[in-house]
């Protein structure tokens, strides 16, 4: 009966999105601005709980350094991210995107592990070979053991990790380089490893999934622990452009080439404290998805910890080097 209800009340918020991008598609005309803005507005005041996902902060570790510089909202007026925005709702309408957040069903997104040390979990991590995950390197202070499974609270299995690589140029010579490989001491074979996404994919992309097992409230300090996705608009996929006549660089803090952009998502929606490391997926024209990036911090122009969009660091540029770490075979 809690399944059977669980799955109507999903059903009744898919109808109520559907019918605000609707109700917004029609007023708005052709400004993509006035659409995000009418969106949210009439999903704000249908006045629900939201499920979000941010990255950043890690429970235990230390931040991803963040300037609080007075640029809130400025990928409100970048209309990479608007246009985007728009493109993501309407195919939303047509079934293929989850705009709303929602919890991963059973089976969905096995290579996405929860990452803690002995005492907690605090990260999130993805699984690209059979005895290899891919984190935040700012996780590095709670990574001893990764989880596979969709509640931490519930039984899953855990594979202890033997040995860390954090990137050897993190956050040196003013970029971030914010990843860590994680080798585990036994191998998964019974969970597909995830495919880094190729470097053309990533160039055209204009939306993804991220997943993770972060916190769920705007300020990024409750709710850790259940595996959770929704689709994201994509502002600058590889930190090259510009807004507001500011380099892309300088107005979200972006690694020029080395990262991309997301968010602020539509309805609120977004990764939250605890999804560092995280994966940030890509659907092929076949349908299948494969790994983009992983979750990193938070944007100059973010004033909240979660919601307001975020940073994740291009996997396919980082290929190599993680091909290069001994005892690492990529598929």
């Amino acid at each position: 009966m809690a399944v059977t209800r669980e799955r109507t009340v999903a059903a009744d918020q898919d109808q109520d999105i559907l019918d605000c991008i609707a109700r917004a598609d029609k007023k708005a005309g052709g400004d993509n601005a006035a659409f995000v803005r009418f969106l949210n507005e009439y999903y704000a005041a249908k006045s629900w709980g939201g499920m979000r996902l941010r990255g950043g902060v890690p429970q235990s570790g230390a931040a991803a350094p963040r300037d609080r510089s007075p640029r809130s909202q400025q990928i409100m007026q970048d209309p990479r991210y608007l246009q985007n925005a728009r493109e993501l709702a309407r195919r939303m309408q047509g079934g293929s995107r989850v705009i709303g957040g929602t919890t991963v069903p059973k089976g969905g997104f096995l290579d996405c592990v929860a990452v803690g040390n002995d005492a907690v979990w605090g990260c999130t991590g993805t699984l690209i070979a059979p005895d290899v995950v891919i984190t935040a390197g700012h996780c590095a202070s709670c990574a001893t053991r990764v989880f596979f499974g969709g509640d931490v609270s519930k039984t899953g299995k855990i594979a202890k990790v033997r040995e860390r690589v954090r990137h050897p140029q993190y956050r040196q010579g003013g970029r971030q380089n914010d990843l860590m490989v994680l080798l585990l001491s036994t191998r998964v074979e019974n969970v597909p490893s995830r495919q880094i996404a190729k470097k053309a994919l990533i160039d055209k992309a204009t939306d993804g999934r991220v997943v993770g097992f972060g916190n769920t409230d705007p300020l990024g300090s409750a709710g850790y622990g259940i595996k959770r996705q929704v689709d994201v608009p994509i502002a600058s996929p590889a930190c090259k452009g510009t807004v507001d006549g500011e380099p892309d660089r300088v107005a979200y803090g972006c690694d020029l080439g080395l990262e991309f952009v997301a968010g602020k998502p539509l309805l609120a929606k977004d990764s939250c404290t605890g999804d560092s490391g995280g994966p940030f997926y890509l659907q092929t024209a076949d349908g299948d998805w494969v790994l983009a990036g992983a979750t990193s911090r938070a944007t100059n122009s973010a004033l909240n910890d979660c919601g307001d969009g975020g940073i994740y660091v291009r996997l396919d540029r980082y290929r190599s080097w993680i091909a290069s770490i001994p005892g690492v075979s990529l598929p």
